[in-house]
């Protein structure tokens, strides 16, 4: 649905009231002084460019379609988006790899200015822009979604993981296996007295 873009002519304005639409692809023109509102509901398929989400190993695994809820609004050239993207995905624990669900909710505020107005600053300065009239905030709001990925994944935040040696899961159950066992390569730490 990204490849959707907003015309709006003039009978879709409502005098004082915000439009509704589920394009991620706008035209700034088209911005009144009430703002867009974008709702829209994404198949898993528009995460292809995230390698997160499609590698071979399946670190996540997609659960939900992708909600989208933004309010889009223009002042002179300034385009300002807030809201947020919303997916549940599913994990393995890093500790004793049982399945994790994930909501993932990151807040997406957002300020694009036209390019041809950042022309005389420094190029140093992050900004956001667009150029020309249309404004495509897919690639943004994927972005927002990657980094808001976990780094590691425990199931609950105390998990005691597997056991080294026989690998039961010991959230579960206790193992007989000898807990002081160590490993060899650090058996000279023992009597190190400091």
């Amino acid at each position: 649905m990204d490849n959707l873009v907003l015309l709006l002519k003039a009978n879709n304005f409502f005098d004082g009231q915000m439009i509704s639409t589920d394009a991620t692809v706008l035209r700034a023109s088209d911005i009144t002084e009430h703002g867009i509102h974008i709702e829209a509901l994404e198949e898993p398929e528009w995460l292809v460019n995230l390698p997160e989400l499609w590698s071979e190993g399946d670190e996540y695994k997609p659960l939900s379609k992708i909600r989208i809820d933004l309010k889009v609004t223009r002042i002179l050239k300034e385009i300002t988006v807030i809201g947020n993207v919303r997916l549940s995905i599913q994990s393995q624990c890093s500790r004793c790899v049982e399945a994790v669900r994930i909501e993932l909710n990151p807040l997406v505020s957002l300020v694009l200015s036209p390019s041809d107005k950042l022309k005389n600053e420094e190029e140093d300065i992050e900004h956001e822009t667009y150029q020309g009239d249309e404004i495509d905030l897919g690639n943004y709001l994927r972005e927002q979604l990657a980094i808001s990925l976990p780094v590691k994944v425990v199931c609950i935040e105390d998990c005691k993981g597997l056991c080294t040696s026989c690998g039961t899961n010991l959230n579960i159950e206790n193992c007989s296996c000898d807990k002081e066992q160590i490993d060899q390569r650090f058996a000279i730490l023992k009597d190190l007295k400091i």
